[in-house]
């Protein structure tokens, strides 16, 4: 397919009266390349750029002109032809390009001694990356969801994801890619579809994120025809947030700090995530020099702030505490505030016990009242997302996997008792369990650690085997 239009391009271009064209996105701020190469090289041209469809005498609102090998005239430095214009290089170069760059652009370009015009239209669309769909933000290790989608009238079609600006004709660096009904390649587990592909929901969906995973995606649709793809650029930010972990009855410190050689300033301690000019849910506030101001005592800043040091102290941690506190340290002038995000996690640990060869049921419930979660239990601490050495999984509604017949919900998970069973208890069982109800939204999620003691004393270890090799020869 993609010869198929390169040929039909080059044909365009040495068709007189005919135009090619071809559409291109971008971001605001980025820089565009619009494409226009001659096919026909080493002779004198004379060729424009400029705004609007193609005329048939030269450019409606000129942007460069070019006389022979050489650029004659930009509009000004926003603007630049880059390349060997002798081997018919005149592909522009639009700079930190706005929402007001968007439109038809047109490369006309004139072989003199042949007698030829080539004309080439470029439809421009300038994303602002603050629209909701062109922004994703998030954080160091999060699980989040790049969205785009497309309705299927006609049939599914076949997408890419590709980390980097969309292209021509495909993705570059091309992260994940469907037939049209099933994901047939990724480059790893991080990257999935989980929406109905069928139903044209393409959204990416990245998980464990790191912040090289920083940048812009872009999710190409195949639609039959000559630059009827649709395509879409999503910025991904990632957050690097500092992570506090601890458990109950703990005393908890939230580092934060600043440089104190032009004075000390205001400061307040919010719990959630920085706001644009304040600190949500405050907690606590300093005028500088002292604490003016806390919603309880087990809030203390406990440091030298004299020297900057606001580093919040918690005191006898509940498991309300858990999530996220904004430290803003309030410099004078527009938007000079200090801001630091750090992430509060709580371990609820249960310790439980039983007998080798019992059953026995891990306890782990949540509200359903806003609808039902997908939740995972493994068999480690609670990591920052997900399960560490996952062993049943459910969509929300029912078991959606599970590593063995030994690991049963038998609650009413629709009413959120996600309780583990395991059956015929051995001491390998031993160990810290964790139950992780995934919650939408950032540091959402639920979880309880509960650790299992085993108590073997030989006998119902030896039963336990019994039964298991009488069982392998029925």
């Amino acid at each position: 397919m993609g010869m198929y239009t390169l040929l039909l391009s080059v044909l365009a271009l040495l068709t007189p009266g005919l135009v090619s064209a071809y559409r291109t996105t971008a971001l605001v701020g980025d820089s565009v390349i619009l494409r226009c190469v001659s096919p026909i090289t080493h002779h004198t041209s004379l060729a424009c750029w400029g705004r609007g469809a193609c005329s048939s005498t030269g450019c409606n609102f000129p942007v460069a002109t070019v006389n022979g090998s050489r650029v004659i005239w930009t509009k000004s430095m926003k603007y630049q032809v880059k390349g060997d214009i002798t081997d018919g290089e005149m592909s522009l170069t639009i700079a930190d390009v706005n929402l007001d760059d968007s439109g038809v652009y047109c490369c006309h370009v004139k072989i003199v001694s042949l007698g030829i015009d080539l004309k080439r239209e470029i439809h421009v669309e300038i994303q602002h990356p603050m629209m909701p769909d062109n922004l994703v933000q998030g954080s160091v290790d999060d699980t989040l969801t790049l969205p785009c989608k497309y309705t299927p009238d006609d049939g599914p079609r076949e997408v890419c994801w590709g980390k980097g600006s969309c292209s021509i004709f495909k993705c570059n660096n091309k992260v994940l890619s469907t037939d049209g009904a099933n994901v047939d390649w990724t480059e790893s587990n991080r990257y999935q579809l989980l929406g109905n592909i069928t139903n044209g929901d393409v959204s990416l969906t990245i998980s464990g994120l790191t912040k090289d995973q920083e940048g812009t995606y872009c999710c190409h649709i195949w639609v039959p025809g000559i630059f009827n793809d649709i395509k879409k650029d999503i910025k991904l930010e990632i957050r690097d947030v500092t992570l506090v972990r601890g458990s109950l009855k703990d005393t908890l410190v939230l580092p934060c700090s600043y440089d104190t050689d032009r004075g000390t300033y205001s400061t307040c301690w919010g719990h959630g995530p920085c706001g644009l000019l304040t600190c949500y849910n405050k907690i606590l506030e300093s005028d500088g020099d002292d604490v003016i101001w806390r919603e309880s005592r087990r809030y203390q800043l406990t440091g030298n702030l004299a020297k900057g040091n606001v580093s919040l102290t918690i005191e006898e941690a509940n498991a309300d505490d858990g999530g996220v506190y904004c430290c803003r340290v309030k410099v004078p002038g527009v938007f000079n505030d200090i801001k630091k995000e750090i992430r509060v996690e709580i371990r609820n640990v249960d310790v439980i016990s039983g007998r080798a060869g019992d059953s026995i049921t891990l306890p782990c419930t949540y509200n359903v009242s806003e609808g039902t979660s997908p939740v995972c239990w493994g068999k480690d601490t609670c990591p920052i997302s997900r399960c560490t050495n996952s062993i049943v999984w459910t969509d929300g509604e029912a078991v959606s996997w599970t590593m063995s017949e030994k690991y049963k919900l038998i609650g009413n998970i629709k009413t959120g008792d996600v309780s583990l069973t395991i059956k015929r208890l051995t001491k390998e069982d031993e160990g810290t369990y964790c139950c992780r109800v995934e919650i939408p939204g950032l540091f959402n999620d639920k979880t309880k650690e509960i650790s299992l003691n085993v108590e073997d004393d030989g006998f119902q270890g030896f039963q336990t085997f019994q039964t298991e090799a009488l069982g392998s020869f029925e």
